[in-house]
């Protein structure tokens, strides 16, 4: 009887616990857009985890920033599959409603100052839709909302 008390006394006293909720997507990279739609509210933390490749077997899976340094570089001639020229091989892109692509970092830093981040987003690794085919891996994205 004094557990019962206990839960529902803190369970007033810690209400916002309570209304925090986690939306999730697997953003596979054998995939094109992928969507995620988010209600009213504000985005109080985004998170990810895992790791994918361009070219499975021959380059070892990064996290959303996409390849750098010497993997970069070899994978320069390789230019014209990416899905935008402005990002780097691999690197996670975002869509917003509008349709204005941007890398998931970018996504990541703005939307928890967002005064109304509801709607649908698509993401997906920067890699042609031609070139998924030999892609391995996924990164799982959680936007918590209150």
């Amino acid at each position: 009887m004094r557990l019962t008390r206990l839960s529902v006394f803190l369970l007033f006293l810690f209400p916002a616990a309570a209304e925090a909720a986690d939306f999730c997507i697997d953003v596979h990279s054998k995939k094109g857009w992928q969507r995620l739609s988010l209600p009213d509210g504000k985005i109080s933390r985004v998170s990810f985890k895992g790791g994918w490749s361009v070219i499975n077997g021959i380059y070892a899976p990064v996290g959303p920033r996409g390849y750098s340094g010497k993997d970069a570089k070899s994978l320069g001639p390789l230019y014209g599959y990416k899905f935008d020229q402005s990002y780097s091989f691999g690197e996670m892109l975002v869509r917003d409603q509008a349709g204005r692509i941007i890398p998931f970092a970018e996504f990541a830093a703005l939307a928890v100052n967002a005064p109304d981040p509801s709607g649908t987003y698509s993401f997906r690794i920067n890699d042609k839709d031609v070139a998924l085919w030999d892609n391995a891996g996924a990164i799982r994205v959680c936007i918590s909302m209150r």
